[in-house]
């Protein structure tokens, strides 16, 4: 599971979720803590993990039960207390339901997606790692432009999407294949093969699914372990500029897109130490030109 959350301020809860779990409940931890600059991304994640991210959603309408008066006092009292405490389970039994509604919907919307969609950066030497929506999140922005569909297949993102190929598309590839007959490619439509199964294909495999000729089995070897290569080499995008600078402008977009998504508020502008300031704008106008750099600034 990824998740795209600033890693300091999340280091922090877990630390701090450790601590807890082996302290006595007479004796709790300090609260987490980070350094002055990720007060406000701490805050954020912990409104955004503690499950109150929820909390203008319109609450459920409280039934009024009937009231009993027909038969004695003591009658009525006992029935009319029983049906207080059944309306009061099903109100439980009802924020149950809406809770884990909400917890499901957090998940699918914030830790699930394609892992062809996580953007690994080399930003000045420091490795980053983002969602690719995320760094979408301001439309029209330079930042933007560099990671849209066209010119990030064109970094090569289709490599590590290999292994999510259908029968079909694997036989597609067979066929460009150099020296290969073009009756192979249909051996694999035949046997179902998709793409994870074609990075597993051995020699016996190959025979497995009638491949006969040697050297066709070492031409398919040896074009799939080209494949393998690329598949599990790691896509990185250099981004030369501070890393500082640039972790400012990944956090800010990270809440921009979940915000976007209805999970947590938008943080205030970044928080920037007075001597990077001037770095710091410069990055920003560069990615974000004309009115989008007041998101930042």
């Amino acid at each position: 599971m990824f998740l795209d959350v600033n890693p300091k301020a999340f280091r922090a809860i877990v630390d701090w979720l450790n601590v807890l779990s082996i302290s006595s409940e007479d004796d709790p931890p300090q609260s987490p803590s980070v350094d002055e600059e990720h007060k406000d991304m701490l805050y954020h994640q912990m409104v955004l993990f503690s499950g109150h991210r929820h909390s203008s959603l319109v609450k459920h309408s409280v039934k009024t039960p009937p009231v009993v008066d027909r038969f004695g006092d003591e009658v009525n009292q006992a029935i009319n207390e029983r049906w207080t405490s059944l309306q009061k389970l099903d109100e439980g039994a009802l924020s149950l339901d809406k809770s884990f509604a909400d917890e499901e919907r957090f998940i699918n919307l914030f830790a699930t997606g394609s892992t062809s969609d996580i953007i690994t950066l080399n930003v000045g030497g420091t490795l980053m790692a983002a969602k690719r929506a995320t760094l979408l999140a301001v439309e029209d922005s330079m930042l933007a432009q560099q990671f849209d569909d066209t010119k990030w297949t064109e970094q090569g993102c289709d490599n590590v999407r290999v292994k999510e190929w259908t029968p079909a598309q694997v036989a597609e590839w067979a066929t460009t294949v150099e020296g290969l007959q073009e009756d192979v490619s249909n051996l694999f439509i035949e046997n179902e093969i998709n793409g994870s199964e074609l990075l597993a294909l051995d020699r016996d495999g190959l025979k497995d699914i009638g491949v006969k000729r040697v050297g066709t089995i070492c031409l398919l070897l040896e074009e799939i372990g080209v494949m393998k290569e690329k598949v599990n080499k790691d896509i990185v995008t250099l981004i030369e500029h501070s890393p500082y600078c640039f972790g400012k402008i990944l956090d800010f977009l990270r809440a921009k897109h979940l915000c976007s998504l209805g999970l947590c508020r938008e943080l205030p502008r970044p928080s920037v130490c007075e001597h990077k300031r001037d770095m710091f704008e410069t990055v920003v106008r560069y990615y974000f030109p004309g009115e989008s750099s007041t998101l930042f600034l």
